[in-house]
Order: structure tokens, then C-alpha cells, then sequence
């Protein structure tokens, strides 16, 4: 069991993965890229052991890391703190909540939000420019992130019957 829990995670991050690089750029409003790994992450993180996720998740980061250069191992880094927040978050409560699930969500969102708002002011300056892009990430990527965790809650649900007739 414990196999085959790996490889759909291998191929659900390789989805997200391939989705975050080629479609989602597809998607910018102003230049803002919403970040389906959050929803992935909370997911995951939500319905898996943490000792089977992190690595997978570090290797992932680290693929999706080589996409933009200048933030080499920081997304990597920041997927991993926000993994074993939402670990420490989710375990004194109830998994089957909704309510709980959207706080998880909003939570981690408003996290990589300020995380990356800090780090691109360092990076390129603090402006009101940046603010608002920062301001409209948070928003796009609530979106996103809640749009990814629904589908993949929904992919989790089917189940397939094979009967030999």
C-alpha cells in the first residue's frame, strides 16, 4: 500500500508541477502567477504521513526552483516550513472540518504571502508597486490554492471498481 501511496504522490506533484511551469504562467493577472503547489501542499500534508510527503515535496521544490533562478532553494525551503506548519497545525484538529480545512488554507496563504512579500522587497526594493502585486497574489493564490485543494479532494473520492466478467 504504502508503494503505491508514493507513486501517486510522484505523479500528482508531476502534474503540478508541469501545470505551475507551462499553464499557470498562461494565467498571470498583472504578473502574477498563482501557485498551485500551496493547494497541493495542504492537501498532501492533510491526507499524508509527513514522513512520506517531505521528500517528495523537497524534490518537487527543487525542480520547480530551477524554474526561477532567483529565488534558487527558497521556494523549496518555504514549501517545506509551510509543510510542517500545516502537519503541526492540522493534528490537535478535526481532519473531516471543512471550516478547519479552510482556515489551513487561508492560513498557508497568507503566510507564503507576507513570506514572499519580505523576500521581494529585499530582493527588489519596497514600493507601493510592490504591495499591491503582493495584495493581488494573496488573493489569486487563495483562489488557486482553494480551487486545488477542491479537485483534489474531489480526485480522492473516486474510486474505480474493476470486476472480471
Amino acid at each position: 500500500m504504502r508503494f503505491w501511496q508514493v507513486v501517486r504522490l510522484i505523479i500528482s506533484g508531476l502534474i503540478v508541477l508541469y501545470l505551475q511551469i507551462l499553464v499557470m504562467p498562461r494565467l498571470a493577472i498583472a504578473g502574477v502567477i498563482p501557485n498551485l503547489f500551496l493547494g497541493w501542499i495542504v492537501f498532501q500534508v492533510w491526507n499524508r504521513p509527513l514522513a512520506i510527503f517531505t521528500p517528495i515535496l523537497l524534490i518537487m521544490g527543487i525542480c520547480y526552483d530551477l524554474t526561477t533562478p532567483h529565488y534558487l532553494g527558497l521556494q523549496t525551503l518555504l514549501f517545506l516550513l509551510l509543510a510542517i506548519g500545516i502537519d503541526e497545525f492540522h493534528k490537535p484538529l478535526e481532519k473531516d472540518n471543512l471550516l478547519t480545512m479552510l482556515i489551513t488554507v487561508s492560513l498557508t496563504v497568507i503566510i507564503y504571502s507576507l513570506l514572499m512579500f519580505v523576500l521581494n522587497g529585499i530582493f527588489f526594493g519596497f514600493s507601493l508597486r510592490l504591495f499591491l502585486l503582493s495584495l493581488g497574489g494573496f488573493f489569486y493564490n487563495l483562489t488557486a490554492t482553494a480551487t486545488t485543494v477542491a479537485v483534489f479532494t474531489l480526485i480522492s473520492l473516486i474510486r474505480l471498481d474493476i470486476q472480471h466478467g
